[in-house]
């Protein structure tokens, strides 16, 4: 049987594979066909040899020394079938190198002595459950600060492990309370002047309730931001409200008094990549105005949206949980169609863009809605024509 499987023999194979899938691949994008293909086949003869050799392993016709140099191996062509992708396929490539690194721990631990096998899987368990405790306890609870040592450990030992295994968000979700969503909406801007909302999630295009909530963990990918406060930062806000005010229609500038954090919210890196990647995928589902094949993209300008939740005491008074006040709008940039930012230094780059209503009771309600101004849907009235003499 295991001179049938020669499970060594598909490992080389599917080295070689991932191997050349690489060499291949540099110089050039694996977007290629043949390429992909190349790298799948390596991937799947590897994964293959693996498995027979745990089934091996159990019947006590291997030894660990063998399976730690099967598992060695894959996670040598992973991490090669890894390093052949090219940024646009950056999650791949993070999935590939986060098996490669567990393939190695398994094959280190298989080559233990069988006391330090227990300890090690026993600290591995205790690492996760400490991981997903400093998941729940880092967070701020209501009126206090949060934990000092659950912050810091959280910061600097589990953080990358907890958002590899999309850990954070799920235990974050009561931790203490639920935080407001995060929406996306994409304006999509043809080359005939014509152009379209596209919107995750969308209640009217949500089959059922939960898909509407499951389509929110999509969109938290984008919700993480920097914690870098710009050198400039007086001087970026001055740009900003200069830039509303000769805007026409005119943008809300924003006060000074406001806090930074709520005015101002760069991404992090990691949520700048999945933001050109959304861009990437609208520019392809959405490349041609309904019935218009000759009409492509010519920008996409993307928008994070924050749907604040209403307080029991507003729902009370009947008010409306989805009233555009409770909506704060942030501009992610203009993209191409390559999920290219076009402008890095646009003046409202990263900035909220405020939806107010006049609250004075001796005059009829005006909605000022800076993210249709900005996006270009309100359009300056025309001028009217002087009286005839």
């Amino acid at each position: 049987m295991f001179a049938f499987f020669k499970p060594s023999l598909l490992m080389a194979s599917g080295l070689a594979s991932s191997a050349i899938c690489l060499g291949l691949s540099q110089g050039a994008s694996i977007t290629g066909f043949p390429t992909i293909l190349l790298g799948l086949a390596g991937f799947l003869v590897s994964l293959a040899s693996f498995c027979i050799t745990s089934m091996l392993l159990t019947q006590g016709l291997v030894t660990n020394g063998y399976s730690a140099a099967i598992s060695t191996a894959m996670s040598l062509s992973l991490f090669l079938t890894g390093a052949s992708f090219s940024p646009e396929w950056d999650t791949m490539a993070m999935a590939s190198h986060g098996f490669s690194l567990a393939l190695l721990i398994i094959a280190v631990i298989l080559v233990l002595p069988q006391k330090l096998k227990k300890v090690s899987i026993s600290l591995l368990v205790i690492y996760h459950f400490l991981g997903i405790t400093t998941a729940v306890t880092s967070l701020e609870p209501p009126g206090a600060t949060p934990s000092f040592i659950a912050t810091n450990m959280w910061a600097y030992y589990f953080r990358h492990y907890l958002t590899f295994m999309y850990l954070n968000n799920a235990y974050h979700f009561y931790s203490p309370e639920p935080g407001p969503p995060t929406l996306l909406w994409f304006r999509i801007q043809y080359d005939d002047g014509t152009f379209r909302w596209f919107k995750i999630p969308n209640r009217q295009e949500s089959p059922l309730q939960m898909h509407y909530q499951r389509m929110l963990s999509v969109t938290e990918s984008t919700n993480m931001s920097s914690s870098n406060i710009p050198d400039n930062w007086d001087e970026k806000l001055q740009k900003r409200n200069l830039a509303g005010l000769a805007h026409t229609p005119q943008i809300t500038p924003l006060n000074r008094t406001l806090s930074q954090s709520y005015m101002y919210r760069e991404p992090s890196d990691h949520s700048k990549r999945m933001i050109n990647s959304y861009a990437r995928y609208i520019s392809k589902k959405f490349a041609h105005p309904d019935g218009k094949p000759l009409v492509n993209i010519d920008t996409i300008k993307i928008y994070k949206i924050t749907h604040g939740i209403i307080t029991v005491q507003d729902l009370a008074r009947d008010f409306d949980p989805l009233d555009k006040t409770l909506f704060f709008p942030y501009f992610l940039g203009t993209f191409d169609k390559t999920g290219k930012l076009l402008d890095p230094e646009d003046p409202f780059l990263y900035f909220l863009l405020p939806i107010t209503r006049t609250m004075d009771p001796n005059q009829p309600s005006v909605l000022t809605d800076s993210l249709e101004i900005h996006a270009g849907d309100q359009k300056p009235a025309p001028a009217k024509e002087e009286a005839k003499q």
